[in-house]
């Protein structure tokens, strides 16, 4: 069986909160890397990632890993209408060796959207036997 292992939470700067046009619209979205002064930009999408729940379903993180990493409150996460609008990309770069956990979701407002990130964890993912 496959696990994701939090290493840590990545401490985000400047905005996280972004307005797009569409549901479909990228935002380009750029933080530093876990282990010092790299800058990793990476295209946040609705296309490219996948509900979050599907991770916690699938036993890979639980809602506690990511409560106590301070990504939202449990309550909020245990709520099956709330979590089905979190969204995830698994990120990996050229210029480093970590792997990266972005959480999102895509909100909707009299008509307008937007990208909220709800936090990057640096993660490993563990085989447990």
């Amino acid at each position: 069986m496959t696990k994701i292992s939090i290493i840590k939470k990545i401490q985000l700067g400047g905005e996280r909160s972004f307005p797009i046009e569409t549901p479909d619209s990228e935002v380009y979205f750029n933080f530093y890397c876990g282990n010092g002064g790299i800058k990793h930009e990476v295209i946040i999408s609705f296309k490219n990632s996948n509900f979050l729940s599907s991770l916690i379903e699938t036993g890979l993180i639980t809602n506690h890993d990511l409560a106590q990493n301070n990504i939202v409150k449990l309550e909020y996460l245990e709520d099956q209408n709330a979590l089905f609008s979190f969204r995830y990309q698994i990120c990996n770069f050229k210029d480093c060796q970590n792997t990266y956990l972005l959480i999102f979701e895509v909100h909707e407002n009299r008509g307008y959207y937007g990208f909220f990130i709800h936090g990057v964890l640096q993660i490993e993912k563990i085989i447990i036997e």
